[in-house]
């Protein structure tokens, strides 16, 4: 009777390469999970600040090219590029990000009047050009370009970063000196959102100047800056640090006041015997 011989040696051999196998899959898998929790989120947030960076510093050229065509008057159309998001990287697809870029002529307003008659208007100009990011690995940031200045607003907080063309000085018996000019945003209200490059276009379409001062000036009138913005907090700490800088020193409650609201900020100027008052009217489209 022969006996039935068993292929051990051939089961080891295979029982061996499924080890591997999944050994191999389970280093594959850990490396995978190391990529996916700990160098994604580095790329992704090394990505979106630097598209927060680019963004901030296009923003600011924008301003310029908007100061340019105010100040030679010139009428000629002007276009600035802002990147609203991230495209996907070649790896994995990953860090990708979008934003949104909104031009709106009816939110937020100044006008500039009588302290004591709001009708008695000296200015008015209204509107902003906001950029909002909709990141994944960071903080979301908005940048908002708003009466001339620009405005960076984080989840808590918002400061202006480049500011508007504004100035107070006095004399020696404390009667001020103010210089002012705003812009206000023209056009139709439009938005877009995506990863690629949106063109601002912006034409300046009037600029209106106008110096008080003299006969009812010389004694010094009281004036009203009354600014509507989601960003109160922002423009009072701005006009608060400018006017108590040791240049201007400004006294509070004497020389100014501010009055800070939900949606608004007030600042009072005192004994204003000149007045340098401006609005340029510039048309934004978004192409």
């Amino acid at each position: 009777m022969r006996r039935r011989k068993f292929g051990w040696g051939r089961d080891r051999d295979a029982i061996s390469g499924a080890v591997t196998a999944v050994m191999l899959l389970l280093i594959i898998s850990s490396v995978i999970s190391i990529v996916m929790v700990v160098f994604v989120p580095a790329w992704g947030e090394s990505d979106e600040s630097q598209h927060m960076r680019r963004t901030l510093e296009q923003f600011y050229a924008l301003r310029e090219n908007i100061d340019a065509q105010v100040l030679r008057d010139s009428p000629v159309s002007t276009s600035s590029k802002i990147t609203l998001g991230n495209a996907p990287s070649a790896l994995l697809g990953f860090s990708r990000s979008t934003g949104r870029i909104v031009s709106n002529p009816f939110n937020g307003s100044l006008s500039v009047h009588n302290q004591t008659d709001p009708a008695d208007i000296f200015a008015l100009s209204r509107g902003n050009l906001t950029y909002t990011s909709q990141n994944y690995y960071i903080d979301q940031q908005s940048y908002i370009y708003e009466q001339g200045a620009i405005l960076v607003a984080g989840p808590r907080d918002a400061a202006v970063r480049a500011p508007p063309h504004f100035g107070v000085s006095k004399d020696d018996g404390g009667n001020l000196s103010v210089s002012m000019l705003f812009v206000s945003i023209a056009g139709d209200f439009s938005s877009f959102t995506g990863t690629e490059n949106a063109i601002i276009e912006t034409r300046l379409v009037v600029r209106d100047a106008n110096i008080y001062e003299g006969g009812e000036w010389t004694l010094g009138r009281n004036i009203r800056l009354n600014l509507t913005t989601p960003y109160p907090g922002a423009w009072a700490r701005y006009f608060n640090s400018t006017l108590t800088t040791p240049l201007t020193n400004l006294t509070w409650q004497t020389q100014y006041n501010l009055t800070v609201g939900a949606g608004f900020v007030a600042l009072d100027l005192m004994k204003v015997r000149r007045l340098d008052l401006g609005v340029a009217v510039v048309e934004v489209r978004i192409k």
